[in-house]
């Protein structure tokens, strides 16, 4: 018998009550241990930011007032303050709401354009074609080069002069090009140019969610819909449409949520002009917290913003939710 045992064969870290040392590779502390730190990381690089940044939206903090605790203080001290940035925006601000709705339009619009896109480019490129592999790096190319690159080169191809006006003057026959539109100058052209620029960057993204989708769809049912006779457009309405309810779902969950941000090729395009004719909410919230200081204000806007966006991507996925019950 080891010496480390008591006559009953149990050791005596074992018994109760007793002392137990500390082990690191203990398979109750390793996971534990090893998340932690991680925990700690996120609490104070967003949770704290999160949360501190709430309380002053609901104050009339500005840089120029000085101490920000001070101003904090008066969220507890004095209720008259709790609320009136949010009462303000949402009651007495046309500017906030008509950014929301330009948004909201932007967003709708380049969706819908970048999902008929891509639809049509995946469907073609379930089959094989000469030069296949080319065309497709070409397509996914534009989503690969950074936004702020994008905005540039667009802006110079909407400039009056530009190659867009060339190309329309030919067309219309008008060679000296004396007709051409003031894409950036005017308010409707401005807002299809933001929309044109924001569809090339990211209609490849829909693309190659939409081809995955597709090339996901079980064979069989598209090989019993071919041979009962059914037409092509049957089997994409009937068959190939319905199995991806769930890809296209999540493609619009994607680009919906970065479309709401919209900003670089907005202030590239036309810094939120002409007016405020393509004033997207992103832009509105940069003016109004680092041109005007509003910084109270601001987070007010933006923490609204924040509560509509949660609600659309959960009212969104609210068919996934429902087929992933009946799964179960």
């Amino acid at each position: 018998m080891s010496s480390y045992q008591t006559t009953n064969g149990t050791s005596p870290a074992s018994k109760p009550g007793r002392y137990r040392r500390f082990d690191p590779n203990s398979k109750v502390l390793i996971g534990p241990l090893l998340i932690t730190p991680i925990q700690i990381l996120l609490l104070v690089l967003l949770v704290f930011p999160f949360m501190l940044e709430f309380f002053v939206s609901l104050t009339e903090w500005q840089p120029i007032y000085g101490d920000i605790w001070t101003a904090l203080g008066q969220v507890f001290t004095e209720p008259i303050y709790q609320g009136i940035n949010y009462n303000y925006l949402v009651t007495d601000e046309p500017r906030y709401l008509s950014a929301l709705g330009r948004t909201l339009s932007i967003s709708v619009l380049s969706l819908c354009l970048e999902f008929l896109i891509g639809l049509g480019m995946a469907t073609i490129f379930l089959k094989s074609f000469y030069g296949k592999r080319i065309f497709f790096t070409a397509l996914l190319t534009p989503m690969m080069i950074m936004p702020v690159v994008v905005g540039y080169t667009w802006y110079m191809l909407f400039q009056y002069n530009g190659p867009i006006n060339q190309v329309i003057g030919w067309i219309s026959g008008d060679a000296a090009g004396s007709g051409g539109v003031e894409w950036l100058n005017s308010a409707t052209p401005a807002f299809f140019a933001v929309v044109v620029t924001e569809v090339w960057h990211w209609t490849p993204l829909f693309f190659l969610i939409l081809l995955s989708g597709l090339n996901s769809i079980p064979a069989n049912p598209l090989r019993a819909a071919t041979v009962l006779g059914a037409s092509n457009a049957k089997i994409f309405w009937t068959i190939m449409l319905p199995n991806m309810k769930g890809v296209i779902i999540i493609a619009f969950v994607i680009r919906g949520m970065e479309v709401i941000k919209l900003f670089d090729e907005v202030v590239l395009l036309t810094k939120g002009g002409p007016g405020t004719s393509t004033e997207t909410i992103s832009v509105y919230l940069y003016k109004l917290a680092f041109l005007d200081f509003r910084i109270a204000y601001a987070g007010a806007a933006a923490f609204i913003v924040l509560i509509i966006t949660v609600v659309l991507i959960n009212l969104m996925l609210k068919p996934i939710r429902y087929q992933l019950l009946e799964a179960r």
